[in-house]
């Protein structure tokens, strides 16, 4: 399905921006200029597809007995095991690499709040910089469980109020100065929010598939329009906004076209949107290891911007695929093992099928 393939465009916006910013900061190479960007959208896509795929998969289990405990344990499962492979990978490269360490791996609250994807109250990153986004994915996923609550308007009423307050305090018509009122009230919930919306317009409002062709180019040309507008503003918008409007067309388009058109995929697409996760959460530790190899090595001269950039890009993939197939995957069925071994299955295999790709 196109939604499924589509979930690659997260690590790879993702590593474009970072890139480029190595490059820059090496070699003084800019790719597409995305080095003077706040971020590309990929981060805002992995935001609202988590919304999407959320509702999308567990839409008819709201108010179910038993399924609250089942989405929370594939949720963990998905997200906690290989973070934490990959953070114990990151602090061993700090011992051995005295440069690759921040200095944040002898903080307390940073260890703390990096281990269980928490806010830390000085807004310090985890060890791993990308894993600031799973903070707020861990919190939109404890939000989005309010919907399993019985009876299912009392959990409907709660998550719409989560919407509307996170509206009204980046208005700032509702602020307190404390730092966690700003992690649970950012921008971003109406982001997550915004996947679930399109996943419900998709589900109940008989769009047409000429339509979704339509959103998709809408929403494919929105990136590189978002990214204009930033560099050289056209556009009095936001970032955000015209990021997020460009994300709400291109699912919507995706998510009709998958309703209503049997589309085949080819093999390896459907495994690199299968392997975004593992990809997006190794690819920097790659990007700062061998691009300073190389560049103490001397490869740049030999390869130049453009080959070294390709090369990086390769390498990144290469060891993200990897460690899907050798650590995510046997973590899950491990970790799942472990978890509802003394449990009597609540979901389908193609449930547990469908939520394995679930972003």
């Amino acid at each position: 399905m196109l939604i499924q393939m589509s979930r690659a465009l997260v690590p790879l916006l993702v590593m474009l921006h970072h890139l480029s910013t190595t490059m820059m900061d090496y070699y003084g190479y800019n790719i597409w200029n995305l080095a003077f960007l706040p971020l590309t959208g990929g981060v805002y896509y992995f935001f609202s597809l988590s919304g999407f795929m959320a509702y999308y998969i567990y839409r008819e289990k709201f108010g179910r007995k038993g399924q609250l405990s089942d989405f929370l344990t594939n949720r963990f499962i998905r997200i906690y095991p290989l973070y934490w492979v990959v953070t114990l990978a990151f602090l061993l490269l700090a011992f051995l690499f005295p440069w690759f360490a921040t200095g944040a791996e002898r903080d307390l609250a940073v260890i703390l709040t990096s281990i269980f994807l928490v806010p830390n109250p000085e807004w310090q990153d985890p060890f791993l910089i990308v894993a600031w986004s799973l903070e707020y994915t861990v919190y939109f996923y404890l939000m989005f469980s309010v919907l399993f609550m019985s009876p299912r308007f009392i959990g409907q009423a709660l998550f719409a109020g989560w919407g509307i307050l996170s509206l009204l305090g980046i208005a700032g018509i509702v602020y307190i100065d404390f730092f966690l009122f700003d992690f649970l009230f950012a921008s971003y919930n109406l982001m997550f929010i915004a996947g679930v919306f399109c996943a419900w317009l998709i589900l109940h409002a008989p769009i047409p598939a000429t339509l979704g062709y339509l959103c998709i180019a809408v929403g494919l040309i929105g990136f590189p329009v978002t990214w204009m507008n930033a560099l050289d503003p056209f556009m009095e918008l936001s970032f955000e906004i015209t990021a997020s409007v460009s994300i709400m067309f291109l699912l919507t388009g995706l998510g009709v076209i998958d309703l209503n058109k049997e589309i085949s995929i080819p093999k390896e697409f459907h495994q690199l949107g299968n392997a975004a996760f593992a990809i997006y959460l190794v690819h920097n530790v790659v990007l700062d290891l061998f691009s300073e190899w190389m560049d103490q090595v001397g490869l740049h001269e030999l390869l130049g911007n453009f080959a070294m950039s390709l090369l990086l890009v390769a390498l990144m993939l290469f060891f993200g695929i990897l460690a899907h197939f050798k650590l995510e995957l046997p973590l899950h069925r491990r970790f799942k093992g472990w978890l509802q071994k003394n449990k009597a299955p609540a979901v389908t295999a193609n449930d547990t099928d469908a939520v394995t790709k679930n972003t």
